[in-house]
């Protein structure tokens, strides 16, 4: 089947705050729901956390809550859906997922979906929703773990732009599955925190093959 619609995760915003606030409890700021009051906030705990950020930040839960509502994200998940439809791909990895909320809409799509990223507050989170909304906490795993395991498709949205180390991502993406599906977006301070150092628009030179801005490759 091609041609199928990206949808949320849940229905709207403020369903999947609820579920971050019970999941923070007492320590649920509803303050940083507030988009810019947000992008101040995680520009105080980059300052604070840096280079430690993606294992440590808390704003970056609220952030990446954002991220999965924006439209920036559903180009890329429209031509995924398509590809694997037309392929017959169900047993797919996220690599970076962040909150996994991406995941989780694919799963409740009906996708065979694991997703995997640091140990980090936003694993945790994404781990714990995950157990209490679809009895499925073991579909969130540790990166450690993702050479163990082999996929049908993999991707990687919005993630060879944050690694230290991208070429070495992009062997684990590639090594992990029989095809491959990664973005590059265009910097935008408005959701992404730390140096663009693999996006169009970060460099003069041409980027690296493991960094070719592309939506859909096979191995």
């Amino acid at each position: 089947m091609t041609g199928r619609a990206w949808v949320r995760a849940y229905p709207d915003i403020q369903t999947a705050w609820r579920r971050l606030a019970a999941h923070l409890g007492e320590n649920f700021d509803p303050t940083l729901t507030d988009f810019e009051r947000l992008r101040r906030f995680l520009d105080q705990e980059w300052a604070h956390l840096h280079p430690h950020f993606y294992e440590r930040s808390i704003g970056y839960l609220y952030d990446l809550t954002w991220f999965h509502y924006m439209d920036a994200k559903d180009g890329f998940f429209r031509t995924l859906l398509d590809f694997a439809d037309e392929h017959g791909l169900s047993r797919i990895a996220d690599l970076g997922c962040g909150v996994a909320l991406d995941a989780q809409a694919l799963l409740q799509a009906g996708y065979d979906v694991h997703a995997y990223d640091l140990d980090n507050p936003c694993l945790a989170y994404a781990r714990w929703r995950l157990g209490h909304d679809l009895g499925e906490s073991g579909r969130v795993r540790f990166l450690s773990e993702l050479n163990t395991h082999h996929y049908q498709l993999v991707y990687a949205v919005d993630v060879l732009g944050h690694a230290g180390n991208p070429d070495a991502l992009a062997a684990l993406l590639f090594g992990s599955a029989d095809h491959v599906a990664v973005n590059l977006l265009p910097h935008d301070s408005r959701h992404r925190f730390g140096q663009p150092t693999c996006t169009p628009a970060s460099t003069t030179n041409a980027p690296s093959p493991s960094c070719k801005p592309t939506e859909t490759s096979s191995e």
